[in-house]
């Protein structure tokens, strides 16, 4: 069996098994060879593009003689230039706070691996985050859920984003005890949730402030 050990481009599986079902040399003269390959994990389909650095053996027979080959390996001469799709990159809205931007990057990341319960985890630490940044020394000791509805009393965040933020769970303890689960639907709403925070609280007001500059 050929096969590939890299995380999968879709469904992120650090361990996933991606198995080589068809193989094109690009060109007789070129080392590159384009391997489609599939994830048992998520099943779907990608392109891995392979230097063979001169092998003009197929790789599939290759991997036939000697009872498998998997790439990267350090015992066979291949690497992998490509592949496509390339893997997703999280990002935060832009003006997010740098330490809540890290966390919510986190977030994304466990839920496209599944982690759903660390997922929202980290979108807790983001919110908590943002609203000590917002609040300042305001903030002091209130819990989260104070934090929130003082926010709402300032003006800060709309009254839907405050019930929202009650019907996703966001503002109970800062932590996710062992006995809490959450369903994939449920981490997408939180995480939901969270990216729309932090639009509205740091993405919005700074293209206001930007338009306002841009406009004197």
């Amino acid at each position: 069996m050929l096969s590939f050990d890299m995380t999968c481009p879709h469904c992120l599986r650090e361990k996933a098994v991606l198995t080589a079902i068809n193989e094109v040399r690009r060109d007789e003269q070129l080392d590159l060879i384009d391997i489609t390959f599939k994830c048992r994990s998520c099943l779907k389909v990608g392109v891995a593009v392979v230097n063979t650095f001169g092998n003009p053996e197929p790789l599939s027979f290759a991997a036939k003689s000697l009872f498998g080959i998997t790439i990267p390996s350090n015992s066979y001469g291949y690497k992998i230039e490509e592949v496509i799709p390339a893997p997703k990159v999280s990002s935060a809205p832009d003006e997010t706070p740098e330490r809540a931007a890290k966390f919510f990057i986190e977030s994304k990341d466990d839920y496209q691996r599944g982690r759903y319960e660390t997922s929202v985890m980290n979108c807790r630490k983001v919110i908590d985050i943002a609203t000590k940044v917002l609040m300042g020394d305001e903030a002091g000791s209130e819990p989260l859920s104070k934090r929130i509805s003082m926010l709402h009393g300032k003006g800060k965040i709309t009254e839907q984003m405050k019930d929202w933020a009650h019907i996703v769970r966001i503002d109970s303890n800062g932590a996710v005890h062992s006995d809490e689960e959450f369903t994939k639907e449920e981490a997408e709403q939180i995480l939901g949730f969270t990216e729309v925070f932090l639009m509205y609280s740091f993405t919005l007001p700074a293209m206001i402030e930007k338009r306002r500059s841009d406009s004197k």
